[in-house]
């Protein structure tokens, strides 16, 4: 069995569709009570004039009756002849015999109306000294409730005109006064789900539901903000050491090895060129057995700091082992000599350090530099120059233990 498909449609307009039903559903039922009051009301005031005409054609034929005068009884009828809406009389003796009639010679402007309002003639039994000598029967017409018909729907289409925009303008300003919060907790939770704004917050409403409903937002907002800020921060701590050295807060390998591959692709595209400083200390593994681990580690927090103080903005350095360490010196200018950078590293590393227990000890370092793309125009391969580099420094004892 297929499924229908799902039609999607806005809240606003689901509630202007439902309003629009109210609205018609009072309408008609106010247009039909009004109807029905307007109808009751002129067939009692039909009713009332009928009525009203038949007691004073009874006052003019008493006497015409009384001599079975039928001229006569036709002249007590003329006043009533002259009366707008009424269609036809008769008067009709003690016996039920007709004595005389009257039809009136227009025609009847609305027949349906006519049988709504007079479907039977009004009569009046005549009476003189308590016996019945007579009957006059009287039968209406509309030509006189035309008009008031006609008022009277006039009036009552105005009345429902009005209460129709009266209805719609309320209901609109229902809908604005529901949908337009709504929207405003709507838009916070789409700028929260899809750009992660979990600064936002749901405004006061002036609905108390609806502002219950919002506090409770607000509340898990500030919740998911906090966890926010706190995952950022595990983030950045986790960054931070998956790209650093624990102990000296250098670089690691993994650091170094993104950071050459970035610059040497930079110095191709500029046509710069760049430096690469092998450096490892002389003899550390004797000074971490006789000092212990903890100078050990005092002496490779002293160099990483000295090596850092001789590198300029823009320069890089890296632990990339036990002892050794990396710098890229970038860009290189084409007055500083190679040398020039391995031998003030040099001589920086090589001031004494103060080791736990106050003891002196004064580390050097071998030095070796490989430039780009002078040596080498990859980074293994300024990797390997540097490091061959740094060897025959230590082979040529150009530093001391």
């Amino acid at each position: 069995m297929t499924r229908r498909p799902l039609v999607r449609t806005s809240l606003q307009k689901l509630l202007s569709r439902f309003h629009f039903g109210v609205t018609l559903f009072a309408v008609a039922l106010s247009g039909l009570t009004i109807l029905l009051s307007g109808i009751t009301a002129m067939r009692g005031y039909a009713d009332r004039n009928i009525e009203l005409a038949a007691q004073l054609g009874a006052y003019g034929v008493e006497p015409a009756l009384v001599f079975n005068d039928a001229a006569a009884a036709r002249e007590g009828l003329a006043p009533l002849m002259q009366i707008p809406g009424i269609a036809r009389l008769r008067v009709l003796d003690d016996r039920g015999r007709p004595l005389t009639e009257w039809v009136s010679p227009s025609e009847d402007p609305a027949p349906l109306l006519t049988r709504v309002f007079f479907p039977e003639p009004f009569a009046v039994t005549i009476r003189r000294n308590g016996s019945a000598i007579g009957t006059i029967q009287v039968w209406g017409d509309s030509s006189t409730l035309i008009d008031y018909v006609r008022i009277g729907l006039l009036a009552g289409l105005a009345c429902l005109i009005v209460t129709a925009l009266g209805t719609i303008a309320m209901a609109r300003r229902f809908e604005y006064e529901l949908v337009k919060p709504l929207n405003e907790i709507a838009t916070v939770a789409h700028d929260v789900r899809l750009h992660r704004r979990f600064d936002k917050r749901v405004q006061s409403l002036g609905i108390t539901e609806l502002d219950r409903l919002g506090g409770d937002i607000n509340a898990l907002l500030d919740e998911l903000q906090g966890w926010q800020g706190s995952m950022e921060s595990e983030r950045a701590m986790l960054a931070h050491r998956a790209s650093h050295d624990a102990l000296t807060e250098l670089p690691n390998r993994a650091a170094f090895d993104e950071q050459l591959a970035q610059r040497i692709g930079k110095a191709q595209q500029q046509g710069s060129r760049l430096a690469l400083l092998f450096i490892d200390a002389d003899n550390f593994k004797a000074a971490n057995d006789r000092f212990g681990h903890a100078a050990g580690d005092a002496v490779l927090v002293a160099l990483s700091n000295r090596i850092g103080a001789t590198l300029r903005d823009g320069d890089f350095a890296a632990r990339i082992g036990g002892d050794e360490f990396v710098v890229l010196v970038d860009p290189l200018d084409a007055a500083i000599e190679p040398s020039a950078l391995a031998e003030r590293i040099r001589a920086s590393i090589s001031q004494p350090v103060t080791l736990p227990g106050n003891a002196l000890y004064r580390p050097t370092a071998s030095v070796g530099v490989a430039v780009f793309p002078d040596e080498a125009t990859d980074a293994a391969a300024l990797l390997t120059v540097a490091d061959a580099a740094m060897y025959a420094d230590k082979l040529s004892n150009r530093t001391r233990p």
